[in-house]
């Protein structure tokens, strides 16, 4: 579909560094090879400003620290004009609002990404950002599409675009780093969830399930791959409960097709719905068997009995008993891996990603 250059600019005031940050430098950096080009703004001193210029992505620093800020809408403008912005995709809400009046103004057209499920507010300013102040409302799942549709913004509006995977890094790693790293046995089962500590991902409750697991007579390993704020709960509940020297905090790591390699199996114990987890997507890829909590946006890739094991949120007795299961059962968990990977190939690689954002893009600037 490679036409003309396009100009992209994508906002993001998130503090974090996860999926939904670590989507959009990877979109910013594979679309310039379509013609793409993108400009990245987002608050000054957060982990996705020095990702992205780490990976030489143009990248300015803007406060928006809240809504219709000033400040920040007069850089904005300034950014736009200067790039000949001809898209800008808002990532997230007080850098909607920074935004896209001031793309209105400039008539650029405007995007508002939904990375997450919960549900928009019920009241004339969702109706406003999501309605007469964006062009098209872009989600990473169908149930968050879905929930649009109930909160009145029109499906037609509205397109679907999960995260991709580069399914080729996946395949091809090899194990060992991690364990090497951690001190673990190269020949136990190590049970893993990789992803943000942050108390919606559940790394509490997997380390309770962890424990649960070793308590009832468990020779795996378990490890938490990722960093954020609730780490320190975390610990706490290693402390109280003990194990400690079985269930490891690995930390922030970017070799993640390593770390699949090294796991028997991935985990994501979520506790609130969500888009389409990165996660998940990427187990799938390694070909690693899936146990994920009933979740929204979770179940369009870790499908109950089809490519995973799912459990009841909030619930480490379930969850231990689900890895136990797998464990014991390894012709069980082929079958789940296998599902996972080809659901994978078929529909979530970066390809499809990116065909669906550019014919977005270009369907908002260039005549049918």
């Amino acid at each position: 579909m490679t036409g003309t250059s396009l100009h992209v600019l994508h906002t993001e005031s998130s503090p974090s560094l996860g999926g939904q940050e670590l989507r959009i430098v990877l979109e910013m950096e594979a679309l310039a090879a379509r013609g793409i080009n993108s400009v990245l703004a987002a608050r000054p001193g957060t982990p996705i400003v020095a990702e992205a210029r780490q990976r030489g992505l143009t990248t300015y620093e803007v406060p928006l620290r809240f809504n219709l800020d000033p400040a920040s809408m007069w850089q904005l403008g300034r950014i736009m004009r200067r790039h000949r912005i001809d898209v800008l995709n808002a990532h997230n809400s007080k850098d909607g609002w920074c935004a896209a009046p001031v793309a209105r103004l400039l008539g650029v057209p405007v995007i508002r990404a939904r990375h997450i499920a919960n549900p928009i507010r019920d009241c004339r300013s969702s109706k406003l950002i999501y309605g007469p102040l964006c062009d098209a409302v872009m989600t990473t799942g169908e149930g968050i599409k879905a929930g649009l549709v109930r909160r009145g913004i029109p499906a037609r509006k509205i397109v679907s675009v999960p995260t991709g995977i580069r399914m080729e890094s996946f395949i091809a790693a090899r194990p060992g780093s991690l364990r090497q790293d951690l001190g673990i046995p190269p020949e136990v089962p190590l049970v893993g969830q990789v992803a943000v500590l942050r108390g919606d991902r559940g790394p509490d409750i997997f380390a309770r399930a962890a424990q649960i697991a070793i308590e009832q007579g468990s020779d795996a390993w378990f490890v938490l791959v990722g960093d954020g704020p609730a780490r320190t709960k975390v610990e706490r509940v290693l402390a109280e409960g003990g194990h400690g020297d079985r269930i490891k905090l690995a930390g922030f790591r970017r070799d993640i097709p390593q770390v699949l390699a090294d796991l028997r199996l991935f985990v994501l114990a979520s506790t609130i719905s969500e888009g389409v987890a990165q996660g998940v997507l990427q187990a799938h890829s390694a070909s690693v068997p899936v146990i994920a909590t009933h979740q929204t946006g979770l179940d369009e890739v870790a499908i109950a009995d089809q490519t995973a094991r799912c459990v009841p949120s909030r619930d480490p007795q379930a969850l231990a008993e689900a890895i136990l299961d797998l464990l014991a059962r390894p012709e069980e968990a082929l079958r789940l891996a296998t599902a996972g990977h080809a659901l994978v190939r078929d529909g979530y690689t970066l390809e499809h990603m990116l065909d669906k954002m550019e014919a977005l893009y270009r369907g908002l600037v260039e005549p049918a």
